[in-house]
């Protein structure tokens, strides 16, 4: 027993391979969907969703509380620019800002019932706001009057600008596009007629689109063409919510079944992140490139702090002659002690690699890697965030053979 206060000091000491990895679950819990969520910072997130749910966290989504919204409008986006200046849109011409830092909402005449989609802010007095039927509102007294500058049948549902170039999209393929700041738009030509969903801009002639049906968009000529991508893995059943730049290089989105896919090279080549997540995905947002969260079905919320990406670190071992995978560490797992998991592979060849967890029911709980990999042995960091107390199965499949390892997360 002497060296029960040992252990416990050394299990309690901080160590950088505790960090989180990849993507793990901050919140969850109600039928409310979460049609966005936008970061201040680090610390002051704010998601909000059906019947006027803002959902607001100061301390990094440690912990979340209901802000009185003063409606039961569904709530579609939120954009902030400052401390100072935060905007919640919904439906039937809602809008609210926030001069508090999200402490509390007051409303604004926007003198539509259209519902409102996205918001820009070139300054914290001029804004447009976007949405139903082509809806355009501008405002130059910092959302004290607004000017109704646009009508039409198609939605536009997400606008981004980088310094003069910018991008609207919209349903039935709607692509409009300006080279003045936002003075001027006109209509770009769409390779498909589908709902387009979000768009994000990595420089000034770099943008990439996605909508339903899986469609994935990018143009290098400052949205004079538009070329359909390609994901690594068939997403054409799947819709596509929201994309976002960390870098120029660096892309993600995110979609329905908790599909997240990231790309290095501005867009042209993707390849899925393990989520940790099967529920949609609606609305995502970084404050840098590494931190972000995602919002969406059943108030779910997930965040990372690596840009998703998960810590996979190839050893200098021999080349291994047969396929295994060690016990999970630490095992016994403390979720509330250890943040991070990590597994290790031996492959004795190259090939495609999946690493599942099941529960001892055989239920699949959550995929930590889908990926080619070569031959080699590997250290995977994982997050076990999103698993309950109880006993799992790690499963390695690899060229039809299976490897299995238990571990046991005990809180």
């Amino acid at each position: 027993m002497k060296f029960l206060p040992l252990l416990i000091a050394l299990l309690l000491l901080p160590s950088p391979a505790f960090s989180q990895i990849g993507w793990f679950q901050q919140h969850e819990g109600g039928e409310d969907i979460l049609f966005a969520i936008d970061l201040l910072d680090e610390n002051v997130v704010t998601a909000v969703g059906e019947n006027g749910l803002i959902l607001h966290s100061t301390d990094g989504g440690s912990n979340w509380r209901e802000i009185p919204s003063g409606t039961t409008q569904v709530l579609r986006r939120i954009r902030w620019h400052s401390p100072s200046l935060g905007v919640i849109l919904g439906n039937s011409g809602t809008a609210l800002k926030s001069t508090d830092a999200g402490q509390s909402w007051t409303s604004l005449n926007t003198g539509t019932s259209k519902t409102l989609l996205d918001i820009h802010f070139f300054d914290n007095r001029t804004w447009i706001l976007i949405g139903q039927a082509a809806q355009v509102l501008n405002t130059t007294d910092g959302g004290a009057t607004f000017s109704d500058d646009g009508s039409g049948t198609n939605n536009y549902n997400e606008i981004a600008i980088y310094g003069d170039f910018g991008v609207l999209v919209g349903n039935k393929g709607t692509i409009r596009v300006t080279r003045d700041g936002g003075k001027k738009w006109r209509s770009s030509t769409s390779p498909i007629d589908l709902e387009l969903t979000s768009v994000s801009i990595g420089d000034d002639s770099t943008a990439v689109i996605v909508g339903v049906n899986g469609s994935i968009l990018r143009s290098s000529n400052r949205g004079e063409e538009w070329e359909e991508i390609y994901t690594s893995v068939p997403i054409s059943n799947y819709r596509l919510s929201a994309v976002q730049h960390l870098t120029r290089d660096h892309v993600v989105f995110a979609g329905y079944g908790g599909l997240v896919f990231e790309s290095s090279d501005a867009g042209v080549t993707w390849i899925p992140q393990e989520s940790n997540t099967h529920l949609n995905i609606e609305g995502m947002a970084f404050t840098n490139s590494r931190i972000g969260n995602t919002a969406g079905w059943n108030r779910s919320i997930m965040r990372t702090k690596t840009g998703g990406t998960l810590s996979v670190t190839r050893t200098a071992d021999p080349q291994p002659t047969a396929l295994q995978i060690s016990t999970a560490w630490p095992n016994p797992l403390s979720r509330s002690m250890h943040r991070v998991a990590n597994v290790s592979l031996q492959l004795p060849a190259s090939g495609q690699v999946t690493l599942r967890v099941h529960d001892l029911l055989g239920r699949h709980r959550t995929t930590i890697l889908s990926r080619m990999m070569d031959a080699g042995s590997y250290t995977i960091d994982w997050s076990a965030q999103g698993l309950e107390k109880g006993v799992y199965l790690c499963r390695l499949s690899f060229l039809g053979k299976t490897r299995v390892s238990k571990f046991t997360v005990v809180d």
